[in-house]
């Protein structure tokens, strides 16, 4: 039955991973070993499935295999698989680490398969939205999807299109949720955690009655009043009369007889 082009497309990469697999995947002269033979049987199961475009399945079918085997090949269709079920992040991740591992086993890539890294790598980063996250506080932790946020070497962070829930907390502040859909238009990212209420700065007090200015005054007032009316008091009290001087007993014995003083 002949496909359609659409189709073709869609497999494409996988067909000509399938070129460069068998001597990877252990299937060359030397006789392969047990592991070889189940890594070749899961990356066979993995383009099966996705050319049904079972492409969970075929990513799960994929990476077991490379577990066993590594293979530039295998994780090459593991990004072609993530590719399609739009983590287009993480299938760029896939491939330049697949590139750095080969280089750092010494194992040449093909130059059929490292045409087709770079097609698809070119591909995935032109979907990767990438925003300049503006944080407040400024030293707020930020997670993604359940994730710490990972920012790029610019400073900015790199997500895939589509609804995405960002967190954001810090001490002093909510932990406040916030889920945003994101597209290629997007450039920035403002996520804010409010401070909490039961941090925030106490109001100052007014101090005591006995401690404000206007109360000392009226003191100070008062005791002057009173101190001013007190010495009024006591210079304008009349004093004493003194006694009147009388004439000596003697003089009055002597002008009275003793029967008639009092």
């Amino acid at each position: 039955m002949r496909r359609s082009p659409l189709r073709w497309l869609s497999i494409a990469p996988f067909v000509a991973c399938l070129l460069v697999a068998p001597a990877v995947l252990g299937a060359g002269p030397a006789k392969p070993t047990p592991e070889q033979r189940e890594a070749r049987a899961l990356f066979d199961q993995g383009l099966a499935l996705s050319d049904e475009g079972k492409w969970a399945e075929a990513l799960e079918a994929f990476r077991k295999s490379d577990d066993i085997s590594p293979s530039t090949s295998v994780r090459f269709n593991i990004a072609a698989s993530l590719r399609a079920l739009g983590r287009y992040v993480e299938a760029r991740d896939t491939l330049d680490g697949a590139v750095t591992d080969a280089e750092a086993r010494k194992v040449p890539i093909k130059p059929a398969l490292k045409t087709e890294i770079d097609k698809l790598r070119e591909e995935v980063i032109g979907k990767i939205v990438r925003l300049e996250l503006q944080k407040s506080p400024a030293d707020a932790e930020v997670t993604v999807d359940g994730a710490p946020m990972k920012l790029a070497s610019d400073g900015r962070a790199e997500l895939d299109p589509g609804k995405h829930v960002f967190v954001i907390s810090a001490k002093g502040h909510d932990t406040t949720t916030v889920t945003k859909s994101l597209s290629q238009g997007d450039t920035s990212l403002l996520l804010t955690a409010p401070r909490s209420a039961s941090t925030e700065a106490p109001k100052p007090q007014e101090p005591p009655f006995y401690k404000r200015g206007w109360f000392w005054g009226t003191v100070g007032g008062v005791v002057g009043v009173a101190a001013a009316v007190t010495v009024i008091v006591v210079v304008t009290r009349p004093g004493e009369t003194p006694a009147t001087a009388g004439p000596p007993t003697s003089t009055i014995d002597r002008v009275f007889p003793a029967t008639v003083r009092f």
